[in-house]
Protein backbone atom coordinates (compact mmCIF):
# COMPACT_ATOMS: atom_id res chain seq x y z
CA UNK A 1 0.00 0.00 0.00
CA UNK A 2 1.75 3.97 -0.58
CA UNK A 3 1.65 6.04 1.05
CA UNK A 4 1.72 9.84 0.34
CA UNK A 5 4.28 11.79 1.51
CA UNK A 6 3.07 14.61 4.13
CA UNK A 7 1.48 17.69 2.93
CA UNK A 8 3.68 20.81 2.98
CA UNK A 9 2.53 22.94 6.33
CA UNK A 10 -0.79 24.67 5.69
CA UNK A 11 -0.71 28.31 5.85
CA UNK A 12 -3.18 30.27 8.42
CA UNK A 13 -6.15 29.70 6.27
CA UNK A 14 -5.89 26.15 5.13
CA UNK A 15 -6.52 22.81 7.38
CA UNK A 16 -5.14 19.62 6.95
CA UNK A 17 -6.70 16.95 4.20
CA UNK A 18 -5.66 13.85 5.99
CA UNK A 19 -6.87 12.13 9.32
CA UNK A 20 -3.20 11.17 10.02
CA UNK A 21 -1.26 14.03 11.53
CA UNK A 22 1.92 15.35 9.66
CA UNK A 23 5.15 15.25 12.18
CA UNK A 24 5.19 19.07 11.69
CA UNK A 25 1.66 19.33 13.68
CA UNK A 26 2.21 20.67 17.21
CA UNK A 27 1.12 23.74 19.31
CA UNK A 28 3.87 25.36 19.81
CA UNK A 29 7.40 26.32 17.73
CA UNK A 30 10.25 24.84 18.44
CA UNK A 31 12.88 26.35 21.09
CA UNK A 32 15.41 27.23 18.85
CA UNK A 33 16.03 27.55 15.43
CA UNK A 34 17.66 24.66 12.88
CA UNK A 35 20.61 25.44 10.95
CA UNK A 36 20.04 26.82 7.57
CA UNK A 37 21.04 24.26 5.76
CA UNK A 38 19.81 21.59 7.18
CA UNK A 39 16.52 22.84 7.62
CA UNK A 40 16.71 23.38 3.91
CA UNK A 41 17.88 19.61 2.49
CA UNK A 42 15.47 17.60 5.21
CA UNK A 43 12.42 19.38 5.66
CA UNK A 44 10.76 16.32 6.99
CA UNK A 45 13.92 15.41 9.67
CA UNK A 46 13.25 18.72 10.67
CA UNK A 47 9.42 18.16 11.53
CA UNK A 48 10.09 14.91 13.22
CA UNK A 49 12.70 16.77 15.53
CA UNK A 50 10.61 19.34 16.18
CA UNK A 51 7.83 16.75 16.87
CA UNK A 52 10.14 14.63 19.49
CA UNK A 53 11.42 17.93 20.84
CA UNK A 54 7.57 18.64 21.66
CA UNK A 55 7.05 15.12 23.06
CA UNK A 56 9.73 15.60 25.25
CA UNK A 57 8.89 19.10 26.68
CA UNK A 58 5.43 17.85 27.33
CA UNK A 59 3.90 20.27 24.95
CA UNK A 60 0.82 19.04 23.16
CA UNK A 61 1.31 16.74 20.25
CA UNK A 62 -1.50 15.85 17.24
CA UNK A 63 -0.89 12.59 16.70
CA UNK A 64 -3.01 9.04 16.89
CA UNK A 65 -1.98 5.49 18.49
CA UNK A 66 0.03 4.54 14.89
CA UNK A 67 1.21 7.53 12.38
CA UNK A 68 2.40 6.80 9.25
CA UNK A 69 5.23 9.24 7.71
CA UNK A 70 6.88 9.06 4.58
CA UNK A 71 10.66 8.78 5.34
CA UNK A 72 13.29 7.92 2.72
CA UNK A 73 16.41 5.97 3.81
CA UNK A 74 18.51 9.05 3.11
CA UNK A 75 16.13 10.89 5.81
CA UNK A 76 16.15 8.80 8.06
CA UNK A 77 20.05 8.14 8.37
CA UNK A 78 20.13 12.17 8.75
CA UNK A 79 17.45 11.89 11.53
CA UNK A 80 19.97 9.11 12.88
CA UNK A 81 22.39 11.81 12.77
CA UNK A 82 20.72 14.32 14.30
CA UNK A 83 19.70 12.69 17.29
CA UNK A 84 22.97 11.54 17.96
CA UNK A 85 24.86 14.70 17.70
CA UNK A 86 21.75 15.85 20.41
CA UNK A 87 22.51 13.33 23.27
CA UNK A 88 19.70 14.67 25.26
CA UNK A 89 17.15 14.32 22.87
CA UNK A 90 18.36 10.94 21.47
CA UNK A 91 18.41 9.30 24.94
CA UNK A 92 15.31 10.77 25.54
CA UNK A 93 13.68 9.11 21.77
CA UNK A 94 15.63 5.92 22.30
CA UNK A 95 13.98 5.67 26.11
CA UNK A 96 10.72 6.77 25.14
CA UNK A 97 9.98 6.84 21.87
CA UNK A 98 8.28 3.71 20.01
CA UNK A 99 8.58 3.64 16.46
CA UNK A 100 8.91 1.29 12.93
CA UNK A 101 10.99 2.27 10.00
CA UNK A 102 10.54 -0.26 7.28
CA UNK A 103 13.32 1.11 3.91
CA UNK A 104 11.39 -0.89 1.64
CA UNK A 105 8.34 0.94 1.57
CA UNK A 106 10.53 4.26 3.52
CA UNK A 107 7.60 4.35 6.29
CA UNK A 108 8.23 5.23 9.86
CA UNK A 109 5.39 4.78 11.69
CA UNK A 110 5.23 6.47 15.16
CA UNK A 111 3.72 4.14 18.04
CA UNK A 112 1.49 5.76 20.78
CA UNK A 113 -0.48 3.23 22.88
CA UNK A 114 -2.92 4.10 25.04
CA UNK A 115 -3.24 3.03 28.63
CA UNK A 116 -6.22 0.59 27.70
CA UNK A 117 -3.74 -1.22 24.70
CA UNK A 118 -0.87 -1.41 27.10
CA UNK A 119 -2.61 -2.64 29.65
CA UNK A 120 -4.95 -4.84 27.94
CA UNK A 121 -1.71 -6.47 26.39
CA UNK A 122 0.38 -6.52 29.08
CA UNK A 123 -2.58 -8.66 30.94
CA UNK A 124 -2.86 -11.17 27.81
CA UNK A 125 1.05 -11.47 28.12
CA UNK A 126 0.89 -11.92 31.93
CA UNK A 127 -1.55 -15.55 31.00
CA UNK A 128 1.10 -16.68 28.27
CA UNK A 129 4.16 -16.15 30.91
CA UNK A 130 2.16 -17.31 34.06
CA UNK A 131 1.88 -21.14 31.97
CA UNK A 132 4.97 -21.12 30.50
CA UNK A 133 6.26 -20.78 34.66
CA UNK A 134 3.98 -23.88 34.94
CA UNK A 135 5.39 -25.99 32.09
CA UNK A 136 8.80 -25.11 33.74
CA UNK A 137 7.89 -26.41 36.91
CA UNK A 138 5.37 -29.19 36.12
CA UNK A 139 6.52 -30.96 32.63
CA UNK A 140 7.39 -34.60 32.98
CA UNK A 141 9.51 -33.83 30.21
CA UNK A 142 12.81 -32.04 31.23
CA UNK A 143 13.86 -30.63 27.92
CA UNK A 144 10.74 -28.79 27.62
CA UNK A 145 11.03 -28.13 31.01
CA UNK A 146 14.07 -26.13 30.47
CA UNK A 147 13.20 -24.81 27.14
CA UNK A 148 10.09 -23.18 28.92
CA UNK A 149 11.77 -21.70 31.73
CA UNK A 150 14.50 -19.69 29.71
CA UNK A 151 11.57 -18.27 27.45
CA UNK A 152 11.54 -14.60 28.44
CA UNK A 153 8.24 -12.16 27.86
CA UNK A 154 10.46 -9.25 26.04
CA UNK A 155 7.25 -6.65 25.85
CA UNK A 156 8.31 -3.91 23.85
CA UNK A 157 12.04 -5.10 22.88
CA UNK A 158 13.23 -3.75 19.61
CA UNK A 159 13.29 -6.58 16.43
CA UNK A 160 15.58 -6.08 14.12
CA UNK A 161 14.76 -7.87 10.70
CA UNK A 162 17.10 -8.09 7.68
CA UNK A 163 16.61 -7.97 4.10
CA UNK A 164 17.38 -10.22 1.35
CA UNK A 165 18.61 -7.32 -0.50
CA UNK A 166 21.97 -6.35 1.20
CA UNK A 167 21.36 -3.13 -0.50
CA UNK A 168 17.83 -2.80 1.73
CA UNK A 169 19.10 -1.69 5.21
CA UNK A 170 17.19 -3.60 8.35
CA UNK A 171 14.09 -2.93 9.07
CA UNK A 172 13.29 -2.20 12.83
CA UNK A 173 10.30 -2.73 14.41
CA UNK A 174 8.93 -2.37 18.45
CA UNK A 175 5.62 -5.13 18.77
CA UNK A 176 3.35 -4.18 21.66
CA UNK A 177 4.90 -8.02 23.20
CA UNK A 178 7.36 -10.82 21.75
CA UNK A 179 8.24 -13.66 24.02
CA UNK A 180 11.90 -15.04 22.74
CA UNK A 181 14.23 -17.92 23.89
CA UNK A 182 17.96 -16.41 24.27
CA UNK A 183 19.17 -18.61 22.04
CA UNK A 184 17.38 -17.55 19.29
CA UNK A 185 18.15 -14.34 16.90
CA UNK A 186 14.30 -13.39 16.76
CA UNK A 187 10.74 -14.18 19.23
CA UNK A 188 8.88 -16.50 18.38
CA UNK A 189 5.41 -15.22 19.29
CA UNK A 190 4.66 -11.74 18.85
CA UNK A 191 1.62 -9.78 19.48
CA UNK A 192 0.02 -6.39 18.29
CA UNK A 193 -3.01 -5.03 19.60
CA UNK A 194 -4.81 -2.81 16.87
CA UNK A 195 -7.59 -0.39 16.80
CA UNK A 196 -8.92 1.19 13.16
CA UNK A 197 -5.44 3.25 12.29
CA UNK A 198 -3.21 -0.08 12.85
CA UNK A 199 -5.69 -2.83 11.83
CA UNK A 200 -5.29 -2.37 8.31
CA UNK A 201 -1.10 -3.10 8.42
CA UNK A 202 -1.59 -6.01 10.73
CA UNK A 203 -1.44 -8.54 7.62
CA UNK A 204 1.88 -6.51 5.95
CA UNK A 205 2.92 -6.40 10.13
CA UNK A 206 2.60 -10.26 10.09
CA UNK A 207 4.78 -10.46 6.32
CA UNK A 208 7.37 -8.30 7.76
CA UNK A 209 7.96 -10.44 11.16
CA UNK A 210 7.68 -13.85 9.37
CA UNK A 211 9.25 -13.37 6.06
CA UNK A 212 12.12 -10.97 7.25
CA UNK A 213 13.44 -13.19 9.92
CA UNK A 214 13.21 -16.55 7.24
CA UNK A 215 10.75 -18.01 9.59
CA UNK A 216 12.23 -17.62 13.32
CA UNK A 217 9.05 -15.73 14.34
CA UNK A 218 6.54 -18.42 14.29
CA UNK A 219 3.97 -16.92 15.36
CA UNK A 220 2.34 -13.22 15.01
CA UNK A 221 -1.13 -12.69 17.11
CA UNK A 222 -3.10 -9.81 16.58
CA UNK A 223 -5.76 -8.64 18.52
CA UNK A 224 -8.11 -5.65 17.34
CA UNK A 225 -10.77 -3.52 19.81
CA UNK A 226 -13.58 -1.72 18.30
CA UNK A 227 -14.20 1.46 20.77
CA UNK A 228 -16.49 4.01 18.65
CA UNK A 229 -19.91 1.93 18.20
CA UNK A 230 -18.85 -1.34 19.57
CA UNK A 231 -16.91 -3.57 22.37
CA UNK A 232 -16.67 -5.81 20.08
CA UNK A 233 -13.15 -7.60 20.08
CA UNK A 234 -11.18 -10.16 17.33
CA UNK A 235 -7.78 -12.19 17.23
CA UNK A 236 -6.14 -12.91 14.22
CA UNK A 237 -3.43 -14.98 13.73
CA UNK A 238 -0.33 -15.51 11.12
CA UNK A 239 1.77 -18.70 11.12
CA UNK A 240 4.93 -19.22 9.36
CA UNK A 241 4.35 -22.15 6.68
CA UNK A 242 6.14 -23.62 3.44
CA UNK A 243 3.39 -23.71 0.31
CA UNK A 244 4.07 -25.31 -2.87
CA UNK A 245 4.27 -22.94 -5.74
CA UNK A 246 4.61 -24.77 -8.86
CA UNK A 247 8.37 -26.28 -8.66
CA UNK A 248 9.03 -23.89 -6.07
CA UNK A 249 8.80 -23.85 -2.19
CA UNK A 250 7.64 -20.45 -0.96
CA UNK A 251 7.63 -19.29 3.41
CA UNK A 252 4.46 -17.22 4.16
CA UNK A 253 2.87 -15.83 6.58
CA UNK A 254 -0.14 -18.23 6.39
CA UNK A 255 -3.41 -16.59 8.07
CA UNK A 256 -5.33 -19.71 10.26
CA UNK A 257 -7.34 -17.40 12.11
CA UNK A 258 -9.04 -14.43 11.08
CA UNK A 259 -11.02 -11.32 12.25
CA UNK A 260 -12.58 -13.97 15.18
CA UNK A 261 -15.00 -12.19 17.77
CA UNK A 262 -13.75 -13.22 21.10
CA UNK A 263 -15.59 -10.60 22.66
CA UNK A 264 -19.09 -9.01 21.31
CA UNK A 265 -20.53 -5.66 21.06
CA UNK A 266 -22.15 -6.14 24.54
CA UNK A 267 -18.47 -7.30 26.18
CA UNK A 268 -19.65 -10.78 26.75
CA UNK A 269 -16.92 -13.63 25.98
CA UNK A 270 -18.42 -15.66 22.87
CA UNK A 271 -17.57 -19.22 21.95
CA UNK A 272 -14.73 -18.53 20.35
CA UNK A 273 -11.58 -21.08 21.63
CA UNK A 274 -9.46 -18.16 22.19
CA UNK A 275 -5.59 -17.73 21.44
CA UNK A 276 -4.19 -21.40 21.21
CA UNK A 277 0.08 -21.86 20.80
CA UNK A 278 2.33 -24.69 21.09
CA UNK A 279 5.36 -24.81 23.20
CA UNK A 280 7.52 -25.32 19.66
CA UNK A 281 5.84 -22.03 18.42
CA UNK A 282 8.41 -19.70 20.79
CA UNK A 283 11.74 -20.50 18.78
CA UNK A 284 12.43 -21.32 15.46
CA UNK A 285 12.32 -25.39 14.65
CA UNK A 286 15.97 -25.79 14.40
CA UNK A 287 15.56 -25.48 18.37
CA UNK A 288 12.28 -27.13 19.04
CA UNK A 289 12.36 -30.04 17.32
CA UNK A 290 13.31 -32.02 20.15
CA UNK A 291 10.43 -30.45 22.28
CA UNK A 292 6.92 -32.44 22.73
CA UNK A 293 4.47 -31.64 20.25
CA UNK A 294 1.27 -32.05 22.55
CA UNK A 295 2.45 -29.10 25.00
CA UNK A 296 0.22 -26.24 24.42
CA UNK A 297 -0.60 -22.77 26.29
CA UNK A 298 -4.29 -21.40 25.90
CA UNK A 299 -5.57 -18.10 26.56
CA UNK A 300 -9.14 -18.52 26.13
CA UNK A 301 -12.27 -16.15 24.78
CA UNK A 302 -12.88 -15.58 28.64
CA UNK A 303 -9.31 -15.34 29.35
CA UNK A 304 -9.17 -12.47 26.87
CA UNK A 305 -12.01 -10.98 27.77
CA UNK A 306 -11.06 -10.30 31.58
CA UNK A 307 -7.49 -9.00 30.21
CA UNK A 308 -9.11 -6.56 28.60
CA UNK A 309 -12.44 -5.80 31.03
CA UNK A 310 -9.26 -5.42 33.97
CA UNK A 311 -7.93 -2.78 31.52
CA UNK A 312 -11.03 -1.04 31.64
CA UNK A 313 -11.35 -1.36 34.68
CA UNK A 314 -8.14 0.36 35.92
CA UNK A 315 -8.41 3.23 33.54
CA UNK A 316 -11.80 4.11 34.46
CA UNK A 317 -10.09 4.07 38.40
CA UNK A 318 -7.75 6.54 36.64
CA UNK A 319 -10.45 9.20 36.07
CA UNK A 320 -10.54 11.45 38.95
CA UNK A 321 -14.15 12.12 38.56
CA UNK A 322 -14.90 8.31 39.10
CA UNK A 323 -11.55 7.35 41.49
CA UNK A 324 -13.81 8.10 44.58
CA UNK A 325 -16.28 5.40 43.62
CA UNK A 326 -14.65 2.99 41.47
CA UNK A 327 -11.81 2.81 43.52
CA UNK A 328 -11.25 2.10 47.72
CA UNK A 329 -8.93 4.45 49.32
CA UNK A 330 -7.83 5.64 53.04
CA UNK A 331 -10.47 7.82 54.96
CA UNK A 332 -8.70 10.55 57.50
CA UNK A 333 -11.04 11.19 60.57
CA UNK A 334 -12.83 14.79 60.64
CA UNK A 335 -10.46 15.79 63.09
CA UNK A 336 -7.08 14.50 61.18
CA UNK A 337 -4.82 17.41 59.78
CA UNK A 338 -1.85 16.91 57.09
CA UNK A 339 1.66 18.13 58.37
CA UNK A 340 4.29 18.68 55.89
CA UNK A 341 7.45 19.30 55.94
CA UNK A 342 8.93 23.04 56.05
CA UNK A 343 10.27 24.23 52.96
CA UNK A 344 13.89 24.52 52.94
CA UNK A 345 15.12 27.65 51.36
CA UNK A 346 17.04 27.57 48.74
CA UNK A 347 21.13 28.26 48.66
CA UNK A 348 21.93 31.88 47.97
CA UNK A 349 24.13 32.47 44.87
CA UNK A 350 27.59 33.64 45.93
CA UNK A 351 29.29 36.28 43.98
CA UNK A 352 31.11 34.01 41.65
CA UNK A 353 28.13 32.16 40.68
CA UNK A 354 26.09 35.05 39.93
CA UNK A 355 29.17 36.22 37.37
CA UNK A 356 29.10 32.62 35.88
CA UNK A 357 25.85 33.07 35.13
CA UNK A 358 25.78 36.26 33.76
CA UNK A 359 28.45 35.57 31.62
CA UNK A 360 26.47 32.17 30.37
CA UNK A 361 23.73 34.12 29.62
CA UNK A 362 25.67 36.47 27.55
CA UNK A 363 26.96 34.14 25.52
CA UNK A 364 23.56 32.34 24.92
CA UNK A 365 22.02 35.72 23.72
CA UNK A 366 25.13 36.08 20.96
CA UNK A 367 24.27 32.60 19.81
CA UNK A 368 20.83 33.10 19.46
CA UNK A 369 21.23 36.60 17.70
CA UNK A 370 23.77 34.65 15.19
CA UNK A 371 20.82 32.07 14.41
CA UNK A 372 18.28 34.09 14.13
CA UNK A 373 19.67 36.09 11.50
CA UNK A 374 19.26 33.15 9.47
CA UNK A 375 16.09 32.17 10.22
CA UNK A 376 13.14 32.63 9.51
CA UNK A 377 9.54 31.01 10.44
CA UNK A 378 7.56 29.45 7.75
CA UNK A 379 4.15 30.94 7.41
CA UNK A 380 3.12 27.85 7.97
CA UNK A 381 4.19 27.55 11.42
CA UNK A 382 0.60 29.04 13.22
CA UNK A 383 -0.89 25.79 15.16
CA UNK A 384 -3.77 23.86 14.02
CA UNK A 385 -6.08 21.28 15.80
CA UNK A 386 -6.77 17.84 14.08
CA UNK A 387 -10.53 16.86 12.82
CA UNK A 388 -12.88 15.44 15.32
Amino acid sequence: MSVPALPAKPSSSSKPESDTTPPSSFVHPPLTPPPTDEKKAFPQVERLVRLFKSRRDGRPVLEGPWTRIQLAVSEYEELERRLRRDEGLGGYVEDKVRYDYIPRSGQLILRMPSKLHDRFIGGVAEDIRAQLEEISNGSADSAAAEFARKVKDMRTGRVILLSDDPDVRPSRHEPDASFQHPGAQFPGVVLEVSYSQKRKDLARLADDYILDSDGSVRVVVGLDLEYRDSRRATLSVWRAGIVTNGEKEELMAIPTIRDEIFRNEHGNPTSSPGLQLQLRDFAHPEMTAALPSDISITVSASQLCLALSDAEEYINTEDPSNRSQAAGRHVLGPRVGKRRREETPPDKLTAEDEARMAELEEQADKRQKLKDEDFKPDSGESSFSSKG
